[in-house]
């Protein structure tokens, strides 16, 4: 009785709770489990390949950057209950379950300007503003007008397309598009430009020989047209240039390569090329009875007359260009263009072997090709000297200047056909590289006259003294800069002599020389084909003193710009003794006195520093590199000693005294105090030149010499 009552008390007690406590007190139970994970957002964008940028993360609360359009978008949601759903500007995508708590969705970003990206499961869980960048078109310019490549200042039968493109995330392709004016709906003539890799910044130049082409001589429109990694195209503006041509000197052969020219003008008009062809070949006469001339004519009319299309034209026009070769061609004709045809074919297998370095088949076909292109140079060279006896010509090269040497171009080739056959493919590049800068000149060469030789020497000596010049002066600036180093390092330097300026200024200087450099070591090589070793060490010196400078490290920049200062005048006398050696000592009018001094060979004075030209201090000694124009008259006129003084007009004429030697005997006193004080001159700018010397020393020198 009493259980009863209990139970029954305990049920009111418990009330609506009761049920659910008897089946816990009957049935067994388990701990309870830990509480729901946190949700996780996760979100990263990954811009397209070609761009080369890497993955953006985005980050709650922070602003997301900028990314490119193509770009894929990856959300991922972790924990928590329930699909997430994720929008775009409205437009929605659908999450993927990856097992029971976590979701992931993705879409590209196809179209560029500002996005907002959302992700909710109930409410927000994620907002982000995004800014998708365009991918802009290519730009592509021509570098240089083109038209006609030069050689020494002389323009060559080949084309020339100068050209530089940049693209926000890569260049993929350049090419250029020639059209004929005439017909300007024509097809265009399409020719790659060679291009490694997708740089962002690139330029470079297309130089082919097209005088083959049935274009030659006409005029054209040309663009440089510029794709990237999506097939972007950016084209530069138009520009017209015509074809170069090659010129024909035989009368049957200057006729059809008009008719040619007619048929690449008007196709349309066949019976009046035929015509013409017809009434050539009634005149044996003119070709000599030559039954193959003949039969050619008549081919190439019957082709314009029976053949259907465009392709009927182009294969009378292959036809008659290769009836103009043949009637134009002597025997030195020939072996060029063979040389022409063994140059591509080593271009070509060079290219392949570039591209697969461990093709074998590719090195021994490089093998091969350079091989025939020494056999077609030895050819070549032979019919040049056997034309050149006939004519009684001059070669065209000097056989004293080593860049041009037969033999010199024979063991440039097989260097690079050995570099080949040991698999040291960057070397071969670089030897064949060399060959061809050589080739073009030989390519180019005419024979010359004795006149015409010595007009284009007296040429050439007067660039080169120029640039001679132009070192000289790199010798003073640096000389100032050095100053400047020296008085930050060591304040006791006066502020008179080397004023204090900022190192950031004097940096900017040192770039803008080196820079200066070399484009004066470019102009100097592209004059004589080799630019002197003491050019390159000024010029490392000058990148060491630039960084020096950069790093606040005064004493070490000076010390970089002495030996720029050394290499410097060392660089003149090579560029003096090379010009010298290429294109002799100049004896013309005003160049008897100053030619001897253009060739630098008087410029040391010894010991390697300062010799004539400019030294550190940038004092000239009066022997410049050569006169400039309008000098001779001035000089013969007012005439001075080395100290500046005027000369006694009874010395006109004389032989002076070089470099402070002694005068022979009947030397007048006169001459004896010039030699003494061109002595004295040389002298105190040698010491000049030695910035070693304490400042006391230099200071004193400077004023002495500074009047003069």
């Amino acid at each position: 009785g009493l259980l009863s009552i209990a139970l029954l008390a305990a049920l009111v007690i418990a009330g609506a709770e009761a049920p659910g406590r008897l089946w816990a007190a009957v049935a067994p139970g388990l701990p309870a489990g830990p509480a729901s994970p946190g949700t996780v957002v996760q979100a990263w964008v990954t811009p397209p390949a070609y761009t080369g940028l890497p993955p953006v993360f985005l980050h709650a609360g922070v602003a997301a950057p900028a990314v490119p359009v193509g770009s894929h978008l990856t959300v991922s949601v972790t924990g928590g209950r329930g699909e997430p759903a994720l929008s775009l500007d409205g437009e929605s995508t659908e999450f993927r379950a990856l097992d029971g708590s976590s979701w992931q969705a993705e879409r590209d970003l196809p179209t560029a300007g500002a996005a907002r990206l959302d992700v909710r499961r109930g409410g927000s869980l994620a907002t982000w503003s995004l800014t998708i960048l365009p991918d802009r078109a290519p730009m592509v310019v021509f570098s240089d007008p083109p038209g006609a490549a030069t050689s020494g200042g002389r323009a060559t039968l080949r084309t020339r397309m100068a050209w530089h493109a940049d693209d926000d995330y890569g260049v993929a392709s350049v090419q250029a598009e020639i059209r004929l004016k005439d017909r300007p709906e024509a097809p265009p003539l399409v020719i790659p430009a060679p291009l490694a890799g997708s740089p962002k910044t690139v330029g470079g130049a297309i130089v082919q020989d097209l005088t083959a082409h049935p274009w030659a001589g006409l005029p054209v429109l040309g663009r440089m047209v510029a794709k990237d990694t999506p097939g972007q195209r950016g084209e530069s503006a138009e520009m017209a240039f015509d074809l170069p041509e090659r010129t024909f000197r035989n009368a049957v052969a200057q006729a059809v390569i008009l008719v040619r020219k007619q048929l690449s003008k008007a196709p349309e008009a066949r019976q009046e090329a035929r015509a013409a062809l017809g009434a050539l070949a009634d005149r044996p006469d003119l070709f000599d009875n030559t039954l193959g001339v003949m039969l050619n004519l008549r081919t190439a009319g019957a082709l314009l007359s029976r053949g259907r299309g465009q392709p009927a034209v182009d294969e009378a026009q292959a036809r008659l260009w290769a009836l103009a070769l043949a009637l134009e061609e002597g025997s030195t004709d020939r072996t060029a263009r063979a040389l022409e045809q063994a140059r591509q074919a080593v271009r070509d297998a060079t290219e392949a072997a570039r591209r697969d370095p461990a093709d074998q088949a590719a090195k021994t076909e490089l093998e091969k090709r350079i091989e025939e292109l020494r056999t077609a140079i030895q050819k070549h060279i032979e019919a040049l000297t056997e034309q050149a006896r006939r004519d009684g010509t001059e070669m065209p090269f000097d056989p004293s200047m080593p860049q041009m040497n037969a033999r010199e171009l024979d063991r440039l080739a097989a260097q690079a056909e050995q570099s080949a056959r040991e698999g040291r493919m960057e070397d071969a590049q670089k030897q064949v590289a060399e060959l061809e800068k050589l080739l073009e000149e030989l390519q180019n060469a005419r024979p010359e006259q004795g006149e015409q030789r010595q007009q284009r020497n007296a040429e050439r000596r007067q660039q080169g003294r120029q640039q001679q010049d132009a070192v000289q002066d790199l010798v003073q600036r640096e000389g100032g800069l050095l100053d400047h180093s020296r008085a930050r390092a060591d304040g006791s330097l006066s502020a008179a002599r080397a004023p204090t300026e900022p190192r950031a200024q004097d940096g900017k200087a040192q770039a803008a020389m080196r820079r200066a450099l070399g484009e004066l070591m470019q102009r100097f090589g592209d004059l004589t084909g080799q630019i002197p070793a003491p050019l390159s060490e000024a010029d490392t010196a000058m990148r060491e003193a630039g960084q020096a400078m950069a790093d606040g490290r005064d004493a070490a920049a000076g010390a970089a710009q002495q030996k720029a200062i050394e290499a410097l005048q060392k660089g003149g006398r090579a560029m003096g003794q090379q010009l010298s050696r290429q294109f002799g000592r100049g004896q013309q009018e005003g160049e008897g006195e100053g030619g001897e001094q253009g060739d630098g060979q008087e410029m040391s004075d010894g010991d390697g520093q300062g010799g004539n030209g400019e030294d550190a201090t940038g004092n000239r000694d009066g022997q410049s590199a050569g006169p400039r124009p309008g000098e001779a008259g001035r000089r013969r006129s007012a005439r001075r000693d080395p100290l500046g003084r005027p000369l006694p007009e009874q010395t006109e004429g004389r032989e002076e005294g070089t470099d402070g030697q002694a005068l022979g005997a009947g030397t007048v006193p006169g001459d004896m105090e010039q030699a003494r004080t061109r002595a004295l001159q040389e002298e105190l700018r040698r010491r000049g030149a030695e910035r070693t010397r304490p400042p006391g020393e230099l200071d004193y020198i400077d004023r002495l010499l500074k009047p003069f």
